[in-house]
């Protein structure tokens, strides 16, 4: 499989895909959505995979590249493209196929726990994994689903951590199974100060505490990659 990768910041270091693709024997091509290069030929990928960033959904009227971007998307859902969004990629996925994005009440941030639907709990993308599971979170935007996608997944104030887009070949993942250990610790160093307290924040202490306890999150990741793989049929 050809996995083209929009990367919003540079990551410190291979994430859970990276490894996955490795051990899988897929080609993963990461692509600076910020330059101004053009963006690879639809047909030159199998799947698409859009990260987490630091940005809103809504602001690409100030940013010609997460306009440029935002098209991209849409023209690949019309092809009937796999795509696959985390965090931010999730939100501009929800948006793509007729959602809203909008400032949630609190940020989540840390290890919380999610909570497979009715709809999760059948569904092949969770086959063989825990009905309730810890993985890391940060964000402090949700979006809202438009009809014909199927919500899977919700933490305590997160209603919509993993949704189906229609046909089951886009899947939007609000959570970060993609983060190593080693980006959580790295991140956690960087920009734990950064973290506004509240009461779903967890203070880097919190997160460095717990990701002693936690160690693996390679599991999650190969999961709902293998499940996903196996669920679009693509090699």
């Amino acid at each position: 499989m050809r996995i083209l990768f929009f990367e919003h910041d540079t990551f410190a270091g291979p994430t859970n895909l990276d490894i996955w693709a490795e051990k899988q024997g897929h080609v993963l091509t990461r692509f600076e959505i910020m330059s101004d290069t053009p963006h690879p030929s639809p047909d030159d990928w199998d799947a698409l995979v859009v990260s987490g960033a630091f940005q809103h959904a809504w602001d690409d009227g100030r940013l010609p590249w997460l306009a440029r971007e935002k098209t991209y998307l849409r023209d690949a859902l019309d092809r009937n493209k796999v795509v696959l969004g985390f965090c931010f990629g999730a939100q501009l996925l929800a948006e793509a196929l007729g959602g809203e994005v909008y400032g949630a009440d609190f940020p989540e941030i840390g290890w919380h726990e999610v909570s497979l639907t009715e709809d999760g709990r059948i569904s092949p993308l969770f086959q063989g994994l825990p009905s309730t599971f810890t993985t890391f979170h940060w964000h402090g935007d949700h979006y809202r689903l438009p009809e014909g996608t199927v919500s899977l997944a919700a933490s305590l104030i997160t209603p919509n951590q993993a949704f189906l887009g229609p046909g089951g070949r886009s899947l939007g993942i609000q959570f970060h199974p993609e983060y190593t250990p080693t980006l959580v610790q790295t991140y956690a160093a960087q920009h734990g100060h950064e973290w506004t307290p509240g009461p779903y924040v967890q203070s880097r202490s919190e997160v460095l505490e717990r990701l002693d306890c936690l160690r693996d999150t390679y599991w999650l990741l190969s999961a709902l990659m293998n499940n996903f793989q196996a669920l679009t049929g693509l090699r």
